[in-house]
């Protein structure tokens, strides 16, 4: 079960299609493993895949948040040098 928190800063999500784009405000963030779904403040919940992107308001300004994979090979520290 997702437990859901309120998130520190104001954030809202985009969706809609090529021609249009909705801004929602988000109530709440809920996380479980690599899962993130959304409770907008009209109480309609979202996931990932049902949106653009996210977007949270950082020193008043509205910032999109990406998500950056690492390949396995990238995520592991490097060994240090025997040299």
């Amino acid at each position: 079960m997702i437990e859901f928190v309120q998130p520190t800063n104001p954030m809202r999500i985009v969706t809609g299609n090529a021609e249009v784009a909705f801004r929602i405000p988000v109530f709440a963030i809920g996380l479980e493993d690599h899962h993130v779904e959304y409770l907008t403040i009209n109480g309609d919940f979202y996931t990932a895949d049902r949106i653009k992107y996210a977007e949270m308001n950082i020193n008043g300004e509205w910032t999109r948040l990406d998500v950056i994979r690492l390949s396995s090979q990238q995520a592991k520290p490097e060994s240090p040098s025997t040299d």
